[in-house]
């Protein structure tokens, strides 16, 4: 079993409270904000730290993953393309993993806590979404990715349950330039939530974004680093309803955001006891009437 960023939890920790120091009162939500604040589908919305309305919600996202089958390997191990019949049928055949992903949400935790009664025990909200990923190259380079999960979601502070399910694909493509690797991505999803007491929600998303990665210059010791400017578009055809942990409108969301930001890490990834670490940074998610500050610990889009 493959544990990704699995440390992502400890880092996010240690980190998080030093950038988001909310304010003690719970303030109600602005109906713009109401998708990064459903517990029933944090899971997608990606680990980080997030700045709303004078409320720190921090998200933090372990993917466990199980490589079942490598992308273009035969059953019995040899490149398909190097097979004796030599036929291409199985060259192409997509990858598969077993992905186990678990996410954990705190609200209203700051830095004095920390100070107080240490690192946060109380979990407000837990999620588990096994699923599928296929793995497959298409077409001038790209790498596509469908997927499917099933799974519960709980918030633990209302004693809600809600089962989650979500089918959506993924595409990149990466590129060589002047200035860097060039990674252009794609992503669509689809995601049901039934929460026991509450009428069914679901959502979609598109996401398309771009991110440029560069070396640093100067590095300390031996180790290679660099740097990942990044910006994205999130719309929502189809937006999450009202968060079930705060006080909110009824009204719509805003639709099409936007998100800016910049990542570091190594050029070689840095593992740990098998663990491998995730690139963190800062990015700003913004729209109409929307300002959204985030602690990048992972994936960016």
């Amino acid at each position: 079993m493959r544990l990704r960023p699995a440390v992502a939890l400890l880092c996010g920790l240690l980190c998080g409270p030093l950038a988001a120091t909310a304010v003690a009162e719970t303030v109600p939500l602005r109906e713009s904000e109401l998708p990064e604040a459903n517990f029933a589908f944090a899971h997608r919305l990606g680990t980080g730290v997030y700045e709303i309305s004078g409320r720190t919600v921090q998200v933090y996202s372990l993917p466990f993953e199980w490589r079942l089958r490598e992308r273009g390997v035969a059953e019995d191990g040899a490149d398909s393309a190097d097979s004796a019949d030599g036929r291409e049928g199985r060259a192409g055949r997509a990858g598969l993993t077993l992905t186990l992903p678990v996410t954990l949400g705190f609200f209203d935790f700051k830095l004095e806590d920390v100070l107080e009664s240490g690192l946060p025990s109380d979990i407000a909200t837990l999620s588990f979404v096994p699923g599928l990923r296929w793995d497959l190259e298409v077409g001038d380079g790209w790498q596509l990715q469908p997927f499917v999960e099933a799974g519960v979601a709980r918030d633990r502070s209302s004693d809600l349950r809600s089962r989650v399910a979500t089918v959506g694909a993924t595409a990149d493509r990466y590129a060589t330039s002047r200035h860097g690797m060039l990674r252009v991505h794609h992503a669509f999803e689809y995601a049901h939530a039934s929460i026991d007491g509450f009428s069914g929600d679901d959502f979609v998303l598109w996401v398309s974004g771009a991110e440029l990665v560069r070396p640093l210059p100067t590095t300390p010791g031996r180790r290679a680093f660099d740097w990942a400017p990044y910006g994205a578009v999130r719309w929502y055809p189809d937006p999450p309803g009202v968060p079930l942990l705060a006080s909110a409108p009824t009204r719509g969301v805003t639709r099409l955001q936007g998100e800016i930001g910049v990542t570091f890490g190594t050029v070689e990834p840095l593992r740990i006891g098998g663990v491998t670490l995730p690139r963190i940074g800062l990015g700003w998610r913004f729209g109409e009437h929307l300002s959204v500050a985030r602690l990048v610990i992972g994936e960016r889009f």
